[in-house]
């Protein structure tokens, strides 16, 4: 966001778009990327930490220069870096867009040698300068028994960090979205709708193009009896039923829904792989279903909604024969009763 302050001024403010759907008051970036003179024609890259822009009040070749900079961990700008030239000159250089790849930029500059006031560039930024490649992902929610589209709030979160790497809105009338996210990394999916359970699932994304996305169908189960959802970002150390700090954001997931839906009753179901005993997975189920109705009850949601049951491997939904197969059976489902 820009915000102008007199004539001669411009700085780069950043506003934050809440749960309600209002924006945050405007907050001016900081020294390391506002100066007192002019910043302007900025581009967050969808990595969601890189920052390209221009200024003519940073050290540079003269006019308006496209810079970049980088966000830590903690949220803050790093120093501004001047592309250099032959990307900035004496003229203005601005509106620089980067693709998603990280690699091809384009801008607009006024300098020599072009065809009018302003002409169009492109140009592969120095190694140093680019930005994280992503990958576009589309999808479509729909409601599981009708097949009708639904409009949904649709949040991927980065499994590494816990972060929420991005968040869109799916279409009411085809039910679909698109999104960018940093390639190569493993990423928890949530979509909410009101009247249903919410969709939970996790991917590793791959290397995609606007033209072949990563593709994800998203189906939504009504809040009726009988439906069921396996969360898929449940995580428990192995052979045991110690619940990781990985499984926080499922978990607040589910806590909200029973808060929002206070007469809501779910059974929570436990399942594993068939390696081991019988008995000792039977067991294992158990407390893993018992461990996630305790988070439940231990944050105030009634012990009368929530029963929990073990099934041991006795329902696997895939063969045990490989570990991508047991991977699937080892789950924990949600059933509304």
């Amino acid at each position: 966001m820009q915000a102008r302050d007199g004539l001669k001024s411009m700085d780069i403010m950043r506003s934050v778009l809440g749960e309600d759907g209002n924006f945050s008051d405007p907050v001016a970036l900081g020294p390391t990327i506002n100066t007192p003179f002019q910043e302007e024609s900025v581009q967050i890259h969808p990595d969601g930490r890189t920052l390209y822009f221009s200024s003519d009040g940073h050290p540079g070749m003269g006019g308006l220069d496209i810079f970049v900079s980088r966000m830590d961990r903690e949220g803050n700008w790093g120093k501004a870096e001047n592309l250099g030239y032959p990307v900035n000159t004496g003229g203005d250089e601005n509106s620089v867009l980067v693709g998603a790849d990280g690699e091809l930029a384009f801008f607009a500059s006024d300098r020599p040698g072009g065809y009018g006031d302003l002409d169009l560039y492109s140009f592969e930024l120095p190694e140093a300068a680019r930005a994280v490649p992503v990958s576009y992902v589309t999808g479509r929610v729909s409601d599981i028994v009708t097949g009708r589209s639904v409009e949904a709030d649709v949040q991927m979160y980065d499994l590494a960090t816990g972060d929420l790497a991005t968040a869109a809105y799916s279409d009411p009338k085809s039910g679909e979205f698109l999104v960018c996210l940093p390639e190569g990394r493993d990423y928890a999916l949530n979509a909410t709708a009101e009247g249903y359970l919410f969709f939970s699932a996790n991917y590793n994304i791959a290397k995609s193009t606007v033209d072949k996305p990563f593709k994800l169908d998203v189906k939504l189960s009504p809040l009726t009896a009988g439906s069921t959802i396996t969360l898929r970002n449940i995580f428990f150390n192995t052979a045991s039923a110690e619940l990781l700090p990985a499984s926080n954001l499922e978990l607040d997931k589910l806590l909200r829904l029973m808060k929002a839906n206070p007469t809501l009753r779910i059974e929570v179901g436990g399942h594993t792989d068939n390696v081991g005993a019988d008995a000792d997975n039977q067991k294992l189920s158990e407390e893993r279903a018992v461990a996630v109705s305790k988070f439940l009850t231990g944050y105030g949601i009634e012990a009368d909604r929530v029963v929990s049951a073990g099934f041991g491997e006795t329902r696997p939904v895939a063969s045990n024969d490989t570990e991508e197969g047991r991977a699937l059976n080892r789950r924990t489902e949600i059933k509304v009763l």
